[in-house]
This record gives C-alpha cells, structure tokens and sequence, in this order.
C-alpha cells in the first residue's frame, strides 16, 4: 500500500512542467547592441530527476552558437574577449536574481550589451522509460519535472549593467549547428526588429 501511494505522489509531482516562457510584451529598446558571447549549458535529467551536466555536448552547443552569432551580426558589433565572457557570466548571475518581472530602467541608453542564454535539458532513455512506464499506470505523464529547453536574450544598460529588456523563448537542439543558427536568428529579431546593420 505504501508503494502505491508512493507512486501515486511522485506520478503527481510528475505532472508538473517546466513553464514555457511566455513572450514579453513591451517591444525592445532601440539603440546600438553590442553582443557578448553567448552562454550555453546542457544537462541531463536522470530517471530520478537531477540534472548532469554534459561538458562535451555543451562545449558544442556553446561553439555553434557563438559561429551562428559571428555570422549573423557585423564584427564591430560582436565583443567576443575574454573579458566580454566574463561579464557574460556575471550578468546571467544578476539577470537569475532580477525580480519577475524585471523593474524597467529608469532611463534607456543609447547603446546596449546583449547577453544570450541557453539552457537546454536532454531527457536520460532512464528517465523515458520511468515515465513511459507511469504514463500507462497513470496516464499520460509527460516527461520529468522540470525539463527546461529555454533561450533567453537581455539587454543591459553598459554603465550599470541594469537589465533593460528580455525575451525569453523555447529553444531547439543547440548542438545542430542548423538550429542554433535559427535560434540566434529568432533572438536577434526579437531583440532588434530594426536593427542598425
């Protein structure tokens, strides 16, 4: 009897999705990007549900990306050192604490930094198999709690670095370079219906 109501919560927590970003309604700030290079992580969700990350695969993602935004924005436009990386790092860390929604910025300057973000979850054949398994059980439980296949462009104010504007959308395969390609492409005109190159 245990086992049973067991299953029965952990099919329940099952039940629960990540959520899908939704698109943001105010339309983004007009002015010179400059874009830093683009963050990438893949994990994958175990039958248990924790997350591994996957350095090679990750590695891969990461290269496709920065390729696809290399070729779709003029060179002056790319920052692509070593400290542009860092700072790509440290805002994701202040993009992760920004309230939700983020507070507007007082005041948009003329020029903005852009950081992408990518977080794209595999699912384990583990993990497939357990849920497939309480989907007959239960019925139709989708995959485990919590998959995330997000991509997120920001942009911040360069001499704060206060976050200005974000969209955020579901995220193909970053590891085909023909996906990542259109995904840099989806955020960028997200981000810049007009841009200035």
């Amino acid at each position: 009897m245990r086992l049973v109501l067991l299953s029965a919560v952990w099919a329940l927590t099952a039940c629960a999705s990540a959520p899908v970003p939704s698109v943001d309604s105010a339309s983004p700030p007009e002015g010179t990007v400059t874009y830093l290079p683009p963050l990438v992580e893949i994990t994958l969700v175990t039958a248990s549900g924790l997350r591994e990350p996957q350095s090679e695969q990750t590695e891969t993602a990461r290269l496709n990306l920065a390729d696809a935004l290399a070729s779709a924005v003029p060179a002056e436009a790319l920052d692509s050192s070593d400290p542009a990386r860092a700072r790509a790092e440290a805002l994701a860390q202040k993009l992760d604490a920004q309230p939700d929604p983020p507070a507007p910025a007082r005041e948009t300057p003329a020029g903005l930094i852009a950081l992408i973000r990518v977080e794209y979850d595999l699912e384990s054949s583990a993990s497939r198999l357990v849920q497939g398994g309480l989907g007959l059980m239960f019925g139709g439980i989708p995959g485990p709690d919590g998959i995330d296949q997000t991509a997120q462009i920001a942009l911040f104010d360069p001499a704060t670095g206060d976050l200005v504007w974000s969209h955020a959308t579901e995220a193909p395969d970053p590891r085909d370079p023909k996906a990542a390609k259109r995904l840099i492409n989806k955020l960028i005109a997200a981000s810049a219906p007009n841009p200035g190159f």
